[in-house]
């Protein structure tokens, strides 16, 4: 039959609609109906569909018992899709800021591959490092706690269910986000510390090309200083620098006249020198109204007040000169007069004067030249002037030469030109400090010293000893050092070297002034014999010994705080970048990775920081436990010491595990390798450790208390402190003795007050036969009943214990309340026997020997006559 395309459609679209008016069956008669269904035709085109087998009809109710129907085929549930989560916004941010330190780092590997790079185009690729750098270091801050919470969340949610098992869809649908967070967290993670490593690759090559391309400078060699070629060419290059200073200032001056005109930069010229003169002038009258007057004839200054002098000088010399000629350029600046070429020149002229202002400012504060009675270091009075002259003249030339070398620059001055300027910086300084030696050494000899009569100073020189002589060879092989590499034709390595070793030498003087005013604030200011120290004692609540600790302390760190400084100053003068300087601080404080745990310089700053606050938490807690709680709690002061006692070791191991999990140390793995370590110290510690553990078991089964009377071997006394590796016993000669706590756990200790504090003694008495045994039994007795110490129960007794050749022994045997009193009541006890057996007439047994020698001589038989060795 042929259909036009249109009918088609309609069928289509009819049968679709009846078939989905038709209802499903269940199960059992879907798989009835796929079996009958080869057996069925097929309906005609546009013919509604036969009822399959076993479904009614439509409109035909159900047989009875037959099971419901199903939904419609268009009601059945859709299969579970998986939950689309929406993006994490920091997820988000994080990966943006990796792909801009990507790009960033691609950059600068690129700019890093070329050659010819100089040391600015260096510092501009550091200056491009850092922040990306940094970024990096904020990424990694922000989700490496988000990692740590994620993974600890799916850890209290449990492992997935089996297979089978049912779980709650909540909890599931928990598990599933956790678990796609941390997947995402810890890619990016994985992600920034490869960034990292990457940027810390970046930065070595810096410092690797930074140090290459010095070195490279350095050792340029040219023209050696002997050789005419280079005066020749430094002379002929002379008038061409003459007319680019010409042309420099005409350019200058028709840059200023067209902004101002020649009146107006009249008056600006002498404004800027109206003003630099003008600080000038007031820091003169500042220097002269601060001035301290010499002390009287026969005085001195102290230490701290020579320290305190010479800061001051220091301060006010070194800031004159840099302020006025900062102010005055500062001025010249406003009017926008100065090009950008000239701006090169006044920036050099600037370093010149602080080169000369520092200099010698350091140099007159610590040398003193005209005012010995401040003096720090002990010199003549010769060699301070010498000092001061030649260094004086030492600065001078490196501050000309800085000016010239950045005039040379501005001006494209010939090579020439700036090789002899630097190859005479190298050859003055050299000189003056080969002047400067001899000089000190005829001084020495008393070529300057006998010209008159000694100083203190000189005396304070002479009394301190000779300098040492080994400073003095090093130096002399710094100057044969640069004259040699003078003649090799090293001259920028001599000039280089003589520049460094002038700012070596400030850089130290000044650590020497420093260094002496905190030795002699900390020494002399916080000594606990001083005044001073004593109000500040009082006024902050502490002992005067502990005050001066924490001087001796702070003045530590002061001193290494400034040594780190200099020698930051040192080294960037030597050819190491600030950048590169500052950039190994950064690294410190982004953190060395050990294994799984980060440690920073700040988290290790400030888990001491914790740790000594926790410490003193603990400490106070552990007063306040003892001194407060534990008194009123009715305990025996013994118990109370063991509790005191473990209350501090706790807070202690409290405080060391919140500082070490501050700084990112997991206990477990502590515990792993304090596990391997326990064969050493089952070897090497093994009689600490033994210690250790008798000490606990001493604080928890308490044998031996704080108080006790003991005897270990053959040392009897008190215990006066049970620590955790030894026991202090005080004996009754008022000697201590540490008794390691193995001993008392392990040996046989004698405790006379274990549980309480009775002790028994006895009292042994030896009376004549014609006694009346029972008189003596009832005065011994009355003597115990009668003694306040001797306990009534259980009552004194008296025995009978043995009859001697001399007479009859009796031994009284009684308890006295308090056994640290036993020999006091036994010496009461012997005296009132003795005075009451003497008032009944009861004799004591006496030896033989012992009454003849107090018998008459006349009673006293002769001895027997030896025998006759004749008969």
């Amino acid at each position: 039959m042929h259909v036009t395309k249109p009918a088609a459609v309609l069928v289509a679209l009819f049968l679709s609609m009846v078939v989905s008016m038709v209802p499903l069956a269940p199960a059992g008669a879907q798989t009835a109906q796929g079996q009958a269904a080869p057996h069925q035709s097929v309906p005609a085109a546009g013919a509604p569909a036969a009822p399959a087998a076993g479904t009614p009809a439509a409109g035909t109710p159900p047989a009875a018992g037959a099971p419901p129907a199903a939904a419609p085929a268009a009601a059945a549930p859709e299969a579970a899709k998986p939950v689309v989560l929406p993006p994490d916004p920091m997820i988000t941010s994080a990966r943006e800021k990796l792909e801009a330190a990507r790009a960033t780092l691609d950059a600068l590997d690129a700019t890093l591959a070329l050659e010819g790079l100089r040391p600015n185009d260096l510092d501009e690729v550091r200056q491009r490092l850092d922040p990306a750098r940094r970024d990096l270091a904020a990424v990694s801050d922000q989700i490496a706690p988000r990692v740590t919470d994620a993974e600890s969340r799916l850890s209290g949610l449990g492992a997935k269910p089996a297979d089978g098992a049912t779980e709650d869809p909540a909890v599931a649908a928990d598990r599933e986000r956790l678990q796609k967070i941390s997947s995402d967290l810890g890619a990016v993670l994985k992600q920034n510390r490869a960034l990292l490593l990457r940027a810390d690759q970046i930065s070595d090559r810096i410092s690797t090309r930074r140090r290459a391309l010095f070195t490279g400078q350095l050792f340029e060699r040219s023209d050696s200083i002997l050789d005419p070629d280079l005066w020749g060419n430094a002379l002929s290059s002379v008038s061409s620098e003459w007319r680019a200073v010409h042309y420099f200032v005409n350019d200058w001056s028709s840059f200023a006249q067209r902004r101002q005109g020649s009146l107006a930069l009249l008056g600006i010229v002498v404004g800027g020198f109206g003003i630099g003169a003008a600080v000038v002038l007031g820091g003169r009258l500042l220097r002269r109204r601060l001035r301290t007057p010499p002390p009287g004839p026969g005085e001195s200054f102290t230490r701290l007040r020579s320290a305190r002098e010479a800061l001051k000088v220091l301060v006010l010399n070194a800031c004159v000169a840099p302020a006025a000629t900062m102010a005055a350029l500062a001025f010249l600046g406003g009017f926008d007069v100065v090009p950008p070429r000239a701006s090169d020149l006044l920036h050099g002229l600037v370093v010149a004067v602080f080169i000369k202002a520092i200099g010698n400012a350091v140099a007159r504060a610590l040398l003193a030249p005209d005012e010995p009675w401040r003096r720090l270091p002990p010199l003549s009075d010769a060699a301070a002037a010498l000092a001061f002259r030649y260094f004086s003249f030492a600065v001078w030339t490196l501050a000309i030469a800085a000016f010239l070398n950045a005039m040379h620059k501005v001006l494209f001055a010939p090579v020439g030109l700036t090789v002899l300027t630097s190859a005479l910086l190298a050859l003055f300084i050299a000189g003056f400090i080969a002047r400067f030696l001899v000089g000190v050494a005829r001084s020495e000899d008393g070529g300057i010293e006998a010209e008159g009569e000694a100083s203190p100073a000189e005396q304070a020189a002479a009394a301190s000893g000779s300098r040492p002589q080994w400073l003095r060879l090093v130096i002399w092989m710094s100057v044969i050092l640069l004259i040699g590499a003078l003649v090799g034709g090293y001259v920028s390595f001599a000039a280089f070297v003589a520049a460094r070793m002038v700012v070596a030498a400030a850089v130290l003087g000044g650590l020497y002034l420093l260094y002496a005013l905190i030795d002699s604030f900390f020494g002399e200011g916080l000594s606990a014999e001083t005044p001073r120290a004593r109000h500040m004692s009082k006024a902050l609540g502490l002992q005067p010994t502990s005050l001066e600790l924490i001087g001796v302390v702070l003045s530590g760190l002061l001193k290494l705080l400034l040594f780190v400084v200099a020698a930051f100053l040192i080294a960037g003068s030597w050819g190491t970048s600030t950048a590169d300087v500052m950039d190994t601080v950064e690294r410190a404080s982004f953190g060395v990775r050990i294994g799984s745990a980060t440690i920073t310089l700040w988290s290790v700053f400030y888990a001491v920081l914790l740790l000594l606050v926790s410490l003193v938490a603990a400490r106070a807690f552990q007063r306040w436990v003892s001194t407060a709680l534990l008194p009123r709690s009715g305990l025996e002061p013994s118990l109370q010491s063991s509790i005191a006692t473990i209350v501090s070791y706790v807070g202690t191991i409290i405080a060391i595990m919140i500082a070490m999990s501050e700084v990112g140390l997991n206990l477990e793995n502590i515990a792993l390798v304090a596990g391997a370590l326990s064969v050493g110290i089952g070897f090497g510690l093994q009689a600490i450790v033994s210690n250790f553990v008798s000490g606990l078991i001493l604080l928890a089964e308490r044998p031996i208390r704080v108080g006790d009377t003991i005897n270990v071997k053959g040392e009897e006394g008190y215990v006066r402190r049970i620590s955790v590796r030894s026991t202090e016993i005080e004996t009754f000669e008022r000697a201590t003795v540490i008794v390691p706590n193995s001993d008392l756990i392990t040996g046989m200790v004698k405790n006379w007050t274990h549980s309480n504090t009775t002790g028994r003694i006895i009292v042994a008495v030896n009376v004549s036969y014609d006694c009346d045994a029972e008189e003596v039994r009832d005065i011994l007795v009355g003597c115990a009943c009668d003694h306040p110490q001797v306990l009534q129960t259980p009552p004194p007794r008296v025995f009978l214990t043995k009859f001697a050749d001399a007479g009859m022994a009796f031994e009284l045997r009684c308890v006295v309340a308090n056994v640290d009193y036993g020999l006091t009541v036994k010496s009461d006890l012997h005296f009132q026997v003795l005075a009451r057996f003497r008032k009944a007439g009861i004799g004591m047994a006496i030896q033989p020997w012992a009454s003849l020698s107090r018998a008459p001589v006349d009673m006293v038989p002769p001895p027997p006559a030896p025998p006759d060795p004749l008969q």
